[in-house]
């Protein structure tokens, strides 16, 4: 119950006074508690969502807890987030071992956004491992658990957003049905996240909630330093740090240290293993320094009478396609005037990846109370952080939002491998303005319209003894403009051995963010790599570092401080090129091996 209590002190702090002046958010907890979870979440990570949800949820909110699999309980109803709502919730931690057979996500979703209250401001988190598995056997299985995963995507999901209610999925494994989570999150305007450990647990829970009550920051920059004006009536720092290390440490503009064990009264300073919050009221205008490691995900949380605002931003992003962008400086509930607001005040947008990296960027230029202009489309899919920064030489404000990037037009391979169903995501493009041709092995195939917004493939039977691709391309007609798009390659028969036109990275499609691009050509110089050429080398490289790194990260960082790991990752990395070496060297004397002539 401390780390309950340590939480709800962060959220209470992480969120302005003026988030109270919006409509208050009503927040559904949806959690899955059907018989896959047992393999899908073995480190029962439901638990620390049910806490982080007593706790993450501001006083000005509505929470209720819901539980699903075959059927759907309502164990915790719909109550303002009190202490005593806060304790019930801390305490419903055994009910998700209490597993039920099937996963009927689409009653789930039903019944949740159904029940009373019907309030404006509704948001469903739903925690599941995504798979629709609906009470049948044999072939007439397989129909029932494709029809309503179709029903989903085709009828609820658009239901909801008419309604205004937002669906954020988070996806408690990688043994989940991405795609669905994704297209329902794009749909409803909400956020898709995968969380493997409890540090990407929180985080996502923090990301879900800058989109329902989003509040400014003041950056932290590389050298851990960060800016606070005369302006900022509070600040509050949430440092992330890896398990076991010890606290960081404030230093004020003066050179006052602030420590745990050390600090004024009226600092406030909470402490778990994995991150601290320190709130300073009235803190010295000027430079703080942060003393101490912490996570990339650290941020400094700020109370001001001037804030930044801006125009609902997207929680979807479209590779390919710019995001208008309209923000301006506000101030007792109206926008600043240009006489109001410093005259040297410039505006920001950066679209980063998780690890950091610029997608993309732009600078806003002034329209008359306001800062507008667009942030170029990314070619990166996945999730990404959004970041506004507007600043001059005497404040800074920021607002950060996850989003996700998605491909404007996505390829799935059905699972009999007969056809391939290609749909528009970018709400724009339907078959009225977007034309497709798709081509197996030189040969064009025939396509057919299946819905307003898409196209069935159909796929001539093969030789499964191959792995084939299949080439799509679509050309749009859009706002005076003609668009071309390449779509990633779809393989058939992928588990084949026998590949054509590069090797199966992926075993086939199965999300719009982990698809690969597999045009490239055949190249057999390099036997040290066993036929596949350096760059889809590379390409495979790159994909599962991506995959590995956000899971990994804070166990690098604690052992990447011994000097026996990097001996122990040096041995290994010698002993693997050696074998490699070998190898390859088998291979070129077999190679250049004759038959003798008769």
């Amino acid at each position: 119950m401390r780390a309950l209590w340590l939480i709800g002190v962060l959220v209470a702090a992480l969120f302005p006074a003026w988030t109270l002046a919006q409509p208050a958010p009503d927040v559904r907890m949806v959690i899955d508690v059907s018989g896959s979870m047992k393999q899908n979440d073995p480190q029962n990570l439901r638990a620390n969502a049910l806490e982080f949800a007593a706790t993450l949820l501001p006083p000005s909110a509505r929470g209720s807890i819901w539980t699903f699999g075959t059927t759907v309980a309502n164990p915790l109803p719909s109550g303002e987030v009190v202490e005593t709502w806060r304790d019930r919730a801390g305490r419903m931690g055994a009910q998700l071992t209490d597993y039920q057979q099937f996963t009927d996500i689409e009653r789930a979703l039903r019944q949740t956004s159904s029940a009373a209250p019907d309030s404006a401001n509704r948001h469903l988190i739903l925690l599941t491992d995504g798979m629709v598995d609906l009470p049948a056997s044999g072939s007439d299985k397989t129909s029932r658990d494709s029809a309503s995963r179709q029903r989903i995507i085709n009828e609820l999901a658009p239901e909801l957003a008419s309604r205004g209610v937002v669906v954020h999925p988070i996806a408690l494994s990688n043994n989940v049905d991405l795609p669905l989570l994704e297209q329902v999150a794009q749909t409803t305007g909400g956020l898709a996240a995968v969380a493997n450990t409890p540090e990407e647990l929180l985080r996502a829970f923090l990301d879900v909630l800058d989109r329902i009550l989003p509040g400014d920051q003041v950056p932290i920059d590389d050298q851990q330093r960060f800016r606070v004006d005369d302006d900022i009536d509070e600040f509050n720092a949430l440092l992330f740090h890896a398990p076991d290390a010890d606290s960081p440490v404030l230093i004020g503009p003066d050179g006052q240290r602030y420590s745990r064990d050390d600090h004024p009264g009226s600092v406030e300073w909470q402490s778990s293993d994995r991150y601290d919050l320190i709130t300073v009221p009235d803190p010295t205008p000027g430079e703080w320094q942060i003393d101490g490691d912490i996570g990339a995900d650290s941020r400094v949380g700020i109370h001001a009478d001037t804030v930044l605002r801006s125009a609902p931003l997207p929680a979807t992003l479209y590779r390919g396609f710019s995001t208008p962008l309209d923000v301006w400086l506000a101030s007792d509930g109206g926008a600043l005037g240009t006489d109001e607001r410093p005259e040297d005040f410039t505006v920001r947008a950066e679209l980063r990846d998780l690890d950091g990296a610029v997608l993309a960027d732009t600078e806003l230029a002034p329209a008359q109370d306001h800062f507008q202009g667009e942030l170029p489309g990314a070619d990166q899919l996945g999730n990404a952080r959004l970041t506004i920064t507007a600043r001059s030489d005497r404040m800074i404000r920021q607002q950060v939002q996850t989003v996700n990037v998605v491909a404007a037009l996505s390829a799935v391979l059905s699972e009999d491998g007969t056809r391939i169903v290609v749909r528009a995501n970018h709400p724009d493009l339907d078959v009225n303005n977007t034309k497709l041709s798709a081509s197996l092995t030189g040969r064009a195939l025939d396509i057919r319209q299946s819905g307003d917004r898409e196209w069935t493939i159909a796929i001539p039977q093969t030789d499964p003894g191959q792995s084939l691709p299949v080439e799509i391309a679509a050309e749009a007609q859009l706002g005076g403009r003609t668009l071309h798009f390449d779509l990633p390659v779809v393989r058939l028969h992928p588990e084949a051995a026998v590949g054509l036109n590069g090797a199966d990275l992926d075993h086939g499609i199965t999300s719009d963010s982990r698809q690969q691009n597999d045009s490239l050509d055949a190249d057999d110089s390099d036997t040290f790599t066993d036929g596949l050429t350096a760059s889809q080398m590379a390409d495979i490289a790159v994909d599962k570092a991506r995959q590995s790194w956000r899971f990994a990260k804070p166990y690098v960082e604690t052992y990447a401080q011994r000097p026996v790991t990097w001996i122990v990752i040096a041995v290994i990395v010698l002993l693997w090129m050696l074998l490699r070496w070998r190898r390859a060297v088998s291979r070129r004397r077999l190679a250049r091996r004759e038959e003798p002539s008769i």
